[in-house]
């Protein structure tokens, strides 16, 4: 069997296709900086849900704490010691500034049925929620997608 020799443009093609394959190998498995910082935070703040027209009201203690990478948050209820909300918002994706997070929830216990947060929770689970890291006065601000504003890091 006789090889016949590559022509010179034929074997610049495949030399740029090669250099452009180790080139996206390269980008595709670059190690990324973590989405959140890596250092252990954690603090908590109170969040309540009010509807008018039945003159409702939920208060919600929640204890965020930021570890090897996920947010884990810990909402329970002063009102009614039984409701306890366990999840862990895992990040996706950064997109101009904004870090975009699901909901895994991990322990869920309440004896009561139609509570307001439940609708929060099913958001959080079946779409992408964000928040986004910015800075006023050299204070840190963490602005999320329902109009949630707290300090940053979360202070007790």
């Amino acid at each position: 069997m006789n090889w016949r020799p590559a022509k010179r443009s034929k074997l610049t093609i495949v030399l740029a296709l090669a250099v452009a394959a180790l080139g996206a190998a390269i980008y595709v498995l670059r190690p990324t900086p973590p989405m959140l910082q890596d250092n252990n935070v954690e603090g908590g703040f109170q969040m309540g849900f009010y509807d008018v027209m039945s003159q409702k009201k939920e208060i919600y203690d929640i204890c965020l704490k930021n570890t090897r990478g996920v947010m884990m948050a810990n909402i329970t209820s002063p009102d009614d010691n039984r409701f306890v909300l366990k999840g862990k918002f895992t990040p996706r994706q950064k997109t101009r500034g904004k870090i975009y997070f699901n909901l895994s929830p991990i322990f869920y216990s309440s004896e009561k049925k139609g509570l307001m947060i439940d609708g929060l929770v099913d958001q959080l689970m079946y779409s992408n929620y964000w928040m986004e890291p910015i800075s006023l006065d050299n204070q840190s601000l963490v602005v999320g997608q329902n109009g949630t504003i707290f300090l940053y890091p979360v202070q007790n």
